[in-house]
């Protein structure tokens, strides 16, 4: 799955706050659960990747002042190499004026060993900026989950971008192109498993809302799928996959970011990312889906 679906716009806002260095802190963000238009540096850790002719192809996070996370296919499947990209941070649209926007070259791109194309199993790639960032209000890295993390089925989250949107990802972002957000429940692994039949992997993790409608999409590739605990947000995904885009069934898949900590730790040598560690309460309802039970509710 490479846009969002049931998008709200995220109207400029020029006010400036106090930042904080520590990660997943989003003074602009008043986000409620189920709550309205989001203010203009909601999310901002969100990234648009750019080729040289200047068009957004895929999207990503930044996750410490000098390198951004983002999907192996967005490279591994185009070809492209880190010179012919620029990392755009602080961005609302992809059209007009961005106040508080910056931009960087790329200075290496570096895609997870053990990525399968064929499968999209660890889709996973690192970007190192070619200067460190200052951190803003509209620009701040996002928290990281931590090995260990646990999503159960239901978990709220939010998945951002500026891919395709409409009932089934058919339309092009209409201009000004603004940031697209969405808000999706996690799908454990066992049902989402059984949906697709088969596919799923440890290193996914499933979010979408069954009726179909709430999905990412073509362009949203590499984008963050984030989780609020406390005051602090944290990417538990990365927008990997899925059959088509908000299709009823066909939640979107997303690169399980708890399951990458020691190779991230390994490619980042110094200021490293904040991990934490994500903890769902109550009991996880998918460990009692079964393919064949799940089918017949469905039937």
């Amino acid at each position: 799955a490479n846009g969002l679906l049931d998008y709200a716009e995220i109207p400029l806002d020029n006010h400036l706050s106090a930042i904080s260095s520590v990660c997943g802190v989003a003074p602009l963000n008043n986000k409620i659960v189920g709550g309205q238009n989001a203010a203009a540096g909601s999310w901002p850790w969100q990234v648009s990747i750019h080729h040289a002719y200047n068009f957004h192809f895929c999207g990503g996070s930044l996750i410490n002042s000098g390198w951004v996370l983002t999907a192996a296919h967005c490279f591994a499947n185009t070809k492209y190499t880190a010179s012919q990209v620029t990392v755009y941070l602080g961005t609302e649209t992809l059209e007009g004026t961005n106040m508080n926007q910056v931009f960087r070259s790329v200075t290496s791109v570096t895609i997870n060993p053990n990525y399968n194309s064929d499968t999209n199993d660890n889709d996973m790639a690192l970007l190192q900026l070619s200067s460190t960032v200052t951190f803003t209000p509209y620009v701040t890295p996002i928290c990281l989950a931590a090995s260990g993390s646990t999503f159960f089925n239901g978990t709220l989250s939010w998945v951002t971008g500026w891919g395709n949107i409409g009932s089934g990802g058919e339309k092009h972002l209409p201009s000004p192109g603004y940031l697209q957000e969405v808000q999706v429940p996690i799908i454990g692994n066992r049902q989402c498993f059984c949906l697709y039949g088969g596919g799923i992997t440890g290193n996914m993790i499933c979010a979408g809302a069954l009726p179909g409608g709430k999905d990412s999409c073509q362009g949203d590739s590499g984008g963050p799928l984030v989780i609020k605990q406390g005051s602090i947000w944290i990417q538990a995904g990365i927008v990997s996959f899925g059959n088509g885009c908000a299709q009823a069934n066909y939640p979107g898949v997303y690169t399980r970011v708890s399951q990458y900590q020691k190779w991230i730790n390994q490619v980042i040598t110094s200021n490293q990312p904040g991990f934490v560690t994500y903890t769902s309460n109550g009991t996880n309802a998918d460990l009692n889906v079964s393919c064949i039970s799940l089918f017949s509710f469905l039937l």
